[in-house]
C-alpha cells in the first residue's frame, strides 16, 4: 500500500500535488506539537477512545479535503467509503467513523486538522493565552482536567495552540469557507478526477508523456 507523503508524486508539478504537501508538513508539525504537549502534561485519551467521532462532524477546508479523496481514490481505493459519503445526511457520526476500525477513522492517515488536535493541543482563553480543558468524553483518571495559562507560563518550552495551527491552515487553503466533511470530500473526488483525466489525455506537455494517475470510478460516483 502507498504511504500517505507519496501521494505527491502522482500528480508532479500541480497545485494539488503542492497543497498536499503543505499540509502534510503542518501535519508533521501539529503531530510533533501535540506529542510534546501530551508527554509534558500527561494528556491522553482512553486506549480505544472514539466518542468524539460519534457526536461531531468535522468541517474542512479545500486542502484537508483533498488529501482525503487522494487518500480513499489512490491508496484505500475503497468503493464503501464514497458510498457513505453520498448517503451522510450531514449528523453525527461522522461518516468515515468506522467503530470496528483500529483508530475508529478509515482515513486516519489523512484525517484534518481539528481531528488531530481536539483533545490533544491546548486552546486559547478570552486573553488569546493557552489553555486547556479535557475532553467530556475522557474518561482517564490521570488527565488533568484543566491546565491553565499559569501553567503554561511556567512550561519548560512554548505551548502551541489549536488557534495558531487553524490560523496556517486557512492561509493555505481555497476560496471557499469549510465545508460540511462529506461535500467537501465530494467535491475534492470530482476536481481530482478532472485534473487526473486532463494529465492522462496528453493535452499539455509534462515528462511522463501526459500519463496521469488511474483514478478508480466507482458506480455510485459515475450514476
Amino acid at each position: 500500500m502507498k504511504e500517505i507523503h507519496e501521494l505527491c508524486d502522482l500528480l508532479p508539478g500541480t497545485f494539488m500535488a503542492d497543497s498536499w504537501r503543505s499540509i502534510l508538513e503542518l501535519y508533521d508539525e501539529a503531530r510533533l506539537a501535540s506529542d510534546r504537549f501530551q508527554e509534558s502534561f500527561n494528556v491522553h485519551c482512553p486506549e480505544g477512545c472514539g466518542t468524539c467521532c460519534e457526536h461531531f462532524v468535522p468541517e474542512l477546508t479545500e486542502a484537508e479535503a483533498s488529501l482525503i479523496a487522494a487518500y480513499i481514490l489512490l491508496i484505500k481505493e475503497d468503493e464503501r467509503l464514497l458510498e457513505r459519503l453520498l448517503k451522510h445526511d450531514g449528523e453525527a457520526p461522522c461518516p468515515l467513523y468506522d467503530a470496528n476500525s483500529p483508530y475508529h477513522c478509515t482515513v486516519y492517515p489523512a484525517r484534518g486538522l481539528i481531528c488531530r488536535l481536539f483533545g490533544a493541543c491546548p486552546s486559547e482563553d478570552k486573553n488569546g493565552l493557552a489553555v486547556f480543558r479535557k475532553c467530556k468524553y475522557n474518561e482517564a483518571q490521570d488527565t488533568p482536567n484543566l491546565i491553565s495559562a499559569q501553567d503554561f507560563a511556567h512550561a519548560a518550552a512554548p505551548v502551541s495552540t489549536m488557534r495558531e495551527f487553524g490560523v496556517r491552515l486557512s492561509s493555505m487553503t481555497g476560496p471557499h469557507d469549510p465545508q460540511p466533511l462529506a461535500a467537501a470530500v465530494l467535491a475534492a473526488i470530482s476536481q481530482l478526477r478532472f485534473i487526473a483525466n486532463y494529465l492522462a489525455s496528453g493535452s499539455h506537455d509534462d515528462d511522463n508523456g501526459g500519463a496521469g494517475p488511474e483514478i478508480p470510478t466507482p458506480t455510485p460516483i459515475a450514476s
